[in-house]
């Protein structure tokens, strides 16, 4: 059965047949990307938890897991969904037919970390353009109080000009320096992600 085949596959069946296998031979590189992207997402524990899965030949389930870093099964359960959720692992289940309960095989896929890189790269530089864009499009108002915020035209228009917060006398806010350093960062970010694919691509 191939990886794909089972993916949140769920089945009932004898927990002690052999596993499906999930090795996958990844550059050196892809996995210290994987366990530094990891460690710094979602924590230490998750990365642990990564290891042992990044090394198993095999499918493990949550209990193996729980006993070979001698942390609690609920922290390791918590740990797989987050690896879940960031699309870097899948599982299937089979219920025991013995006890009826559900056991969960787990498996990494760590070839998957380049893409997941790629697209919070992606995420980021489109978050900084929507904010250049916003401010590229708006005029903004401000009374010069540092602990009260700035305001679009339409704001301080429906507000006669006069803060709603100090009641100041609302001005024009020359955001000119703002949308500087935000083009800059988005040049730079678009230099990151050409330069992070040149490295996926194997590109020097």
């Amino acid at each position: 059965m191939s990886r794909e085949a089972v993916d949140n596959f769920e089945e009932d069946g004898d927990v002690n047949s052999v596993k499906v296998a999930s090795k996958i031979n990844i550059s050196e590189r892809q996995r210290q990307t994987l366990i530094e992207v990891v460690d710094d997402i979602a924590g230490e524990e998750v990365r642990k938890v990564t290891l042992v899965l990044l090394n198993a030949d095999q499918e493990t389930t949550d209990e193996e897991i729980s006993e070979k870093l001698d942390m609690r099964l609920n922290q390791v359960r918590k740990s797989l969904y987050k690896l879940y959720d960031l699309q870097l692992a899948t599982f299937r289940r089979i219920r025991d037919k013995s006890t009826g309960w559900f056991v969960y095989f787990w498996t990494l896929h760590p070839e998957r970390i380049d893409v997941f890189v790629d697209r919070k790269q992606h995420e980021v530089m489109e978050k900084l353009q929507e904010r250049l864009t916003y401010e590229e499009e708006n005029m903004f108002f401000t009374c010069n109080n540092p602990e009260c915020p700035r305001v679009t035209f339409q704001e301080a228009m429906d507000n006669n000009f006069e803060c709603e917060h100090c009641a100041g006398r609302l001005e024009s806010f020359d955001n000119e320096q703002l949308k500087q350093v935000l083009g800059e960062k988005i040049t730079e970010m678009k230099e990151i992600r050409d330069k992070t694919r040149k490295i996926m691509n194997g590109e020097k």
